[in-house]
C-alpha cells in the first residue's frame, strides 16, 4: 500500500518538475530570440537614414549611413568617393541597397538623398610653404632670424591627405642654390597611393625691413614721416643699397628726384634750404667785443652749414659767409675787408 502511494507521489512530482523546466526552456528560448532581433537587422528600434555621412575608408557601411543598424552595420553596401571629394546618393537607393544586405526594419524618412564625403587632411600652397622655410632654416640655407619669402614657380593646388596618415605630406630630397635663391625639391602625398611624387621649385629670399619711399619725390621736397615706411626687401640689395636710418631721414630734404619704391639711401638726402636765391638776409661779424651787420642779397640757396655767396646791398660787393640760420649768414674775415664793405655797427 505504502509502496504504490510513493509511486504515485512519484509521478506527480515528474509530472510538475518537467512542466517546469519546460516552461524555463521556453523563456529561455524566448529571451534568446528577443535578444537576437534587438541585434540583427530586424531590430526594435527602426534604423533611421543619415543625411549627411563622413566615413575614413574606401568603403561605405550601414553603420556609416544608417543610426541603430544593428549587427548588419559592418556590412559595405558602396564605394567611398576618392580621398577629399564627396559624391551624393538617392535616399532609395540607399533604402533598397540596406534591404539587400539584411536591414529591414528602416524608420521612415523625408531624406531625399544622401551625400558621403571622404575624409582628409588638406594640403594648401601655404602649408608647403612654411614647411620649406622650416627646412632651409634647419639646413643652414637662410638665416634663422631673418624674414624669409618663399615664392613657388607654378601654383599649387590644394590637395587632399588621407585622414589615417600620419603626416599630411612630406617634402624631400630638398636642393638650394645660394648665390641664385633657387629651390627644387620632391613632395609626396600621405596615404595618397594614387598620386605620385611631386616635383617644386621656387625662390626663397632673405628680407629685412628697410626704409622705402612711398611716394614719388620731387628734388628739393622735404622728406615727412608719410613719405617713408619701412618695407621687406631683399637682404643682398639692401647690403648693397646701403639705407640711411629712417629717423635720419625724416625732415631732409630730396637731392634728386626719387620714385616710390626706392630704398632710402643716405646719399639722396640732404639738409633742407632754409635760405633761397634772391632771399635777402643779414650778414654777421663778429670779433672779441665788436659786433658789426650788413644787409645782403643771397646770390644761392644754402641749408644750414653751406657757405654760399651774398651780395652787399649797400656797396654791391660779393663776399661768402657761412649760413647759421634761417635769413643768417656769419663771415670770419679781416677788420679791413668789413670795413671795406661798409657794414654798419
Amino acid at each position: 500500500m505504502r509502496t504504490d502511494l510513493n509511486k504515485t507521489l512519484f509521478y506527480k512530482w515528474a509530472r510538475t518538475a518537467g512542466a517546469l523546466l519546460a516552461a524555463i526552456l521556453l523563456f529561455a528560448a524566448a529571451t534568446t530570440s528577443n535578444a537576437r532581433s534587438q541585434t540583427n537587422g530586424i531590430n526594435q528600434d527602426p534604423a533611421k537614414l543619415q543625411g549627411h555621412v563622413v566615413v575614413s575608408g574606401k568603403l561605405v557601411t550601414l553603420g556609416d549611413l544608417f543610426d541603430n543598424a544593428g549587427d548588419v552595420s559592418h556590412k559595405a553596401v558602396f564605394r567611398a568617393p576618392s580621398i577629399g571629394q564627396s559624391g551624393t546618393i538617392s535616399a532609395s537607393r540607399v533604402i533598397e541597397a540596406a534591404r539587400r544586405a539584411g536591414l529591414s526594419n528602416i524608420a521612415s524618412t523625408t531624406i531625399q538623398s544622401v551625400k558621403v564625403l571622404r575624409d582628409s587632411q588638406l594640403v594648401s600652397e601655404s602649408d608647403i610653404v612654411a614647411s620649406l622655410i622650416t627646412q632651409l632654416r634647419a639646413k643652414g640655407y637662410v638665416s634663422a632670424i631673418d624674414q624669409v619669402n618663399v615664392e613657388l614657380s607654378t601654383h599649387y593646388v590644394d590637395q587632399h591627405a588621407a585622414s589615417s596618415a600620419a603626416r599630411a605630406f612630406d617634402i624631400r630630397s630638398l636642393r638650394f642654390d645660394r648665390n641664385s635663391g633657387r629651390f627644387t625639391a620632391s613632395l609626396k602625398i600621405g596615404g595618397r597611393q594614387d598620386l605620385s611624387a611631386m616635383r617644386i621649385a621656387g625662390r626663397a629670399t632673405e628680407t629685412v625691413l628697410t626704409p622705402v619711399m612711398t611716394r614719388n619725390i620731387r628734388r628739393g621736397d622735404i622728406i615727412t614721416d608719410s613719405d617713408i615706411t619701412l618695407t621687406p626687401m631683399p637682404k643682398r640689395e639692401v647690403l648693397l643699397s646701403k639705407p640711411a636710418p629712417m629717423a635720419n631721414v625724416i625732415g631732409m630734404a630730396a637731392r634728386q628726384a626719387l620714385r616710390a619704391g626706392m630704398i632710402a639711401n643716405s646719399s639722396y638726402f640732404t639738409a633742407p634750404d632754409i635760405i633761397n636765391r634772391s632771399d635777402v638776409v643779414t650778414i654777421l661779424f663778429q670779433t672779441g667785443a665788436l659786433k658789426l651787420s650788413m644787409r645782403g642779397k643771397a646770390l644761392m640757396a644754402g641749408a644750414k652749414g653751406d657757405v654760399i655767396t651774398v651780395q652787399n646791398l649797400q656797396t654791391s660787393r660779393i663776399i661768402r659767409g657761412e649760413i647759421v640760420g634761417a635769413g643768417l649768414l656769419q663771415i670770419n674775415k679781416p677788420m679791413n675787408i668789413i670795413a671795406a664793405l661798409g657794414a654798419n655797427e
